[in-house]
């Protein structure tokens, strides 16, 4: 789900593409201002920020492009947690060139091709000379720090999530007490086949939203064309897994050994049960409940 998902986003806005140019842009007008260290390591500071200095384990928190020469491959838009800064596994690598930023700062990094894949195993072919990592820290944690600042962002959270989910309830003119683990499950249909157990193979169609209603995604392509979500790619279809093994998030994956064959339900999935902090895509901000209604198609006897 999580795939075609994301597919989906970059088809409808080009996420590469603000960043991207705008970093262009900056390396365009620092034209001629390319540094090497010691080691080898090609370097442009295109902003100077004034804040501390980045430390060994650091988790940086800001934007991110990759890319090679002509092309960016993939980019961070929203300021978020992109790297952690760690012991060098070459001399000139990225790690070398994190270590001398400082909150605020912008700047490129040209790490060799050569080297990357002496040391690492290879690199895909879209890269020629150099891979580019054009990056602007906003913030440094470390493991302490951050895990701190999501505990407590978390914890609010939950309890806007908390007050959410009773008027989603109450709206909706559902009745449902949550699972030992937080899930709330409303069968709509009881089907009279027998229940998955942890680890068959079972078929389901799903619809998946947000609790404001916004569609992110279904495997139905009538519901998918209604929605203006249908990508001729994909095969639309009842979704294979197995039940019970973290194939999928907690919640979903509860809730497959819940369902005899034949049976619809809907379930609301708390952020802690699907994908936490995590901001999925736009569709998917961090700390999103989820609501999906389910159909258990077969089960794999």
């Amino acid at each position: 789900m999580e795939a075609y998902n994301l597919i989906r986003n970059k088809m409808k806005k080009n996420i590469l593409l603000a960043f991207g140019l705008a970093l262009s842009v900056l390396a365009l007008s620092a034209c001629g201002s390319q540094r090497k260290t010691e080691n080898g390591l090609k370097y442009e500071i295109l902003k100077k920020g004034n804040g501390r200095e980045a430390r060994m384990g650091d988790i940086i928190k800001g934007k991110m492009a990759l890319s090679s020469q002509d092309s960016v491959i993939f980019s961070v838009e929203e300021s978020e947690t992109i790297l952690q800064i760690m012991e060098s596994i070459f001399p000139g690598d990225l790690n070398e060139g994190l270590l001398m930023m400082h909150e605020g700062d912008s700047a490129v990094f040209y790490i060799p091709v050569d080297s990357m894949a002496k040391y690492m195993g290879g690199v895909p072919d879209m890269f020629k000379d150099h891979v580019i990592y054009s990056i602007k820290a906003d913030k440094f944690y470390s493991e302490e720090e951050l895990q701190q600042e999501n505990m407590v962002k978390a914890a609010e959270a939950k309890e806007i999530e908390k007050q959410a989910i009773e008027k989603y309830l109450k709206d909706n003119d559902l009745k449902a007490e949550p699972t030992e683990s937080g899930l709330y499950f409303i069968m709509t249909r009881k089907g009279s086949g027998k229940t998955a157990t942890t680890g068959q193979q079972v078929k389901v169609n799903y619809v998946g939203k947000r609790l404001d209603g916004k569609l992110f995604d279904t495997n139905i392509k009538e519901i998918a064309m209604e929605n203006d979500m249908y990508m001729p790619q994909r095969p639309y279809e009842p979704m294979e897994v197995t039940a019970g093994v973290g194939q999928m998030i907690r919640g979903f994956d509860e809730a497959l050994t819940m369902m005899p064959e034949g049976s619809k339900a809907t379930l609301i999935i708390p952020f802690e049960l699907g994908y936490g902090n995590r901001a999925v895509s736009e569709d998917i901000p961090a700390y999103s409940t989820l609501v999906f209604d389910v159909e258990m198609v077969d089960i794999n006897r």
